[in-house]
C-alpha cells in the first residue's frame, strides 16, 4: 500500500506495512538490496528503491499537497519496570490480554490457527469460553505432528478443529500470486498458510493471531548489562541468515559498492540500536526486534491471512507493547507469564504437550533433560532414524525442505533463478555458485537460494521501469 495524501498514523508495531515515494528517479537501493540478502528483510525505512519507504512504526505522518511527508513520533521503547510482584503482573497481563482479545472478536467468528507452541496457546485459552472459534493446525509430510497437538489443545478448549498437512511443492502454483501480494519483500517458503488459506475462507470473519509473543515474553538471551558492542554483536548474529553474509557480499561486489558489506551493515546496526535509548541489554534487543524484525520481516507476511479475511494480532496491540516496557525483565525471561497464565486459566491446556519440549506439558517440562525422560527420548530418536534409514523417509523439520529438495521442485527453482532476464539483474556466476552450494550443504545455502528465487520474481514484477 503506497500513500501520498492526508494523515497516517502507524501502530507501535503495525501488521500492514504502508510506503510512500519521494521525488526523483526509481533508482534501486543496492545497499538496501544487500541487507535484504543477508537478513531477509529490510532495514528501518528501506526497500528495493531509493525514492520509495516504508512508513516507520510508532510514528504519525502528515504529507503536504506534492506528497511530501512529515512525521514525529508517537511512541518510543523504553525500560522502565515497575516494583511490582510476579503474581500482580500475571494479574495484569491477564486482564490485559483478555481485554485485548475479547475486543477485537467481538461479534466476529473467529479462525483461531493453533500450533504446539505457547502463543497461540494463549489465545485459546483467552477464547474459550467463545461459541464462534474454528481451530486448524497444519504439518508437513512425514514431519513432526503438530496437528495432534492442536487436535488436543482444541478439545480441551471445545473448539472444532481441522488438521492439515503441507504437500511439498505446493509453492510452485502460488508464487506469482504470493509476490504480487508480499511485493517481494519477504521470501515464499515461511508463510506455509498459503498452501490452505482458500479452504479456510468460510471456516469464520476473523483471522486472530499470535505473532510476536514469545519475542514480547522472553529473555533475548544475553546478560543485561552486556556494554553496546556486545548487544550489537548479538544483533548481528541473529539477524544474519545462514549463508546470508556470504550471497550480500558477493552481491556488493558485483554491484561495485565501496568499502565492504560486512563494515556497512556492521555500522548500519549500530546506528539503529543507538537510537533505542534503553540501558538493560535485553529490553533495548527487544526493542530493536519489535522496531524493525515485526513490521518489516512478520507483518509482510500477514498479508497472506490479511487477503481473506481481516486479522487481529493482540501482541502487536500499542497497550500491550506499553505494559511490557514497565514489566521487569525476570518476569518476562523464560516465558513465565504465558505459562503461568495458560494454568491459571485451563489447566485441560496446559496439561497438552510443549512441542519444544515434548511429551513434556507446561506442567513438567522442566523434567524434559532429566534421567528419568532419557530412554523415552532414545526411543523416540531410534525410531526417527530407523524411519530415515529403512523407509528412506526423512524427519521434515523446514519448510525449505519441501519446496527445494526433489526433482520437481529443482526444475522448478532452476527457472527462477536462472532465467536469462534475471541473471541481468543477478549474475549467473552468483546463481551457479549458490546453486552448487545447496547441493552440497541444504541447510547452510536454504537462505541464499531462497533470496534468489525472491529477487527472481521482483525482477520479473516490479523491475520493469527501474531507470
Amino acid at each position: 500500500m503506497i500513500v501520498s495524501k492526508g494523515q497516517v498514523k502507524v501502530p507501535t508495531i503495525p501488521s500492514t506495512v504502508t510506503y510512500y515515494a519521494l521525488q526523483g528517479d526509481n533508482a534501486l537501493d543496492f545497499k538496501a538490496i544487500c541487507c535484504f540478502a543477508a537478513t531477509g528483510f529490510f532495514l528501518d525505512d528501506e526497500t528495493f528503491f531509493v525514492n520509495r519507504k516504508a512508513l516507520k512504526p510508532a510514528r504519525t505522518y502528515q504529507f503536504d499537497d506534492e506528497g511530501n511527508a512529515i512525521s514525529e513520533q508517537n511512541f518510543s521503547w523504553h525500560y522502565n519496570p515497575r516494583d511490582i510482584t510476579f503474581k500482580q503482573a500475571l494479574a495484569e497481563f491477564t486482564d490485559l490480554f483478555e481485554s485485548i482479545v475479547a475486543r477485537q472478536t467481538k461479534d466476529r467468528k473467529v479462525i483461531l490457527p493453533i500450533s504446539g507452541g505457547l502463543d497461540s496457546r494463549t489465545l485459546a485459552v483467552a477464547l474459550k469460553e467463545q461459541e464462534n472459534v474454528f481451530s486448524y493446525s497444519y504439518q508437513f509430510q512425514n514431519g513432526f505432528q503438530e496437528n495432534n497437538i492442536g487436535k488436543q489443545i482444541a478439545a480441551a478448549s471445545r473448539f472444532p478443529f481441522c488438521g492439515y498437512d503441507i504437500e511439498p511443492g505446493y509453492l510452485w502454483n502460488n508464487l506469482e500470486s504470493a509476490a504480487n501480494l508480499n511485493g517481494c519483500y519477504a521470501d515464499f517458503i515461511n508463510p506455509r498458510q498459503i498452501a490452505i488459506l482458500d479452504q479456510l475462507k468460510q471456516k469464520g470473519d476473523l483471522f486472530m493471531l499470535g505473532h510476536w509473543g514469545d519475542v514480547l515474553f522472553d529473555s533475548m538471551g544475553v546478560n543485561s548489562g552486556i556494554p553496546f558492542n556486545e548487544q550489537v554483536d548479538s544483533i548481528i548474529k541473529k539477524l544474519l541468515k545462514r549463508g546470508g553474509l556470504q550471497l550480500a557480499t558477493e552481491l556488493w561486489k558485483t554491484w561495485g559498492l565501496t568499502g565492504n558489506f560486512s563494515d556497512y551493515f556492521h555500522e548500519r546496526v549500530s546506528t539503529l540500536l543507538a537510537q533505542i535509548k534503553i540501558e538493560d541489554a535485553n529490553a533495548r534487543i527487544r526493542a530493536f526486534k519489535s522496531m524493525h524484525w515485526a513490521p518489516r520481516w512478520t507483518s509482510t507476511n500477514l498479508i497472506f491471512f490479511q487477503n481473506i479475511h481481516p486479522i487481529a494480532v493482540p501482541y502487536y496491540h500499542d497497550d500491550m507493547c506499553k505494559w511490557i516496557c514497565t514489566v521487569p525483565e525476570r518476569y518476562l525471561a523464560g516465558r513465565q507469564l504465558q505459562i503461568e497464565y495458560i494454568k491459571l486459566r485451563s489447566k485441560e491446556v496446559a496439561s497438552v504437550p510443549w512441542q519444544s519440549y515434548y511429551p513434556c506439558s507446561l506442567y513438567d517440562y522442566k523434567e524434559f533433560n532429566s534421567f528419568k525422560l532419557i530412554p523415552y527420548r532414545a526411543w523416540i530418536k531410534g525410531k526417527r532414524l530407523m524411519r530415515e534409514k529403512i523407509l528412506n523417509q526423512k524427519l521434515v523439520t523446514r519448510n525449505w525442505e519441501i519446496q527445494f529438495l526433489g526433482k520437481a521442485n529443482d526444475n522448478y527453482m532452476k527457472e527462477y533463478i536462472f532465467d536469462k532476464q534475471f541473471n541481468k539483474f543477478i549474475p549467473t556466476s552468483i546463481a551457479n555458485e549458490v546453486y552448487n552450494n545447496f547441493q552440497k550443504e541444504n541447510l547452510q545455502n536454504a537462505h541464499p537460494i531462497s533470496m534468489l528465487l525472491t529477487l527472481s520474481l521482483f525482477n520479473k514484477l516490479y523491475l520493469k521501469d527501474v531507470s
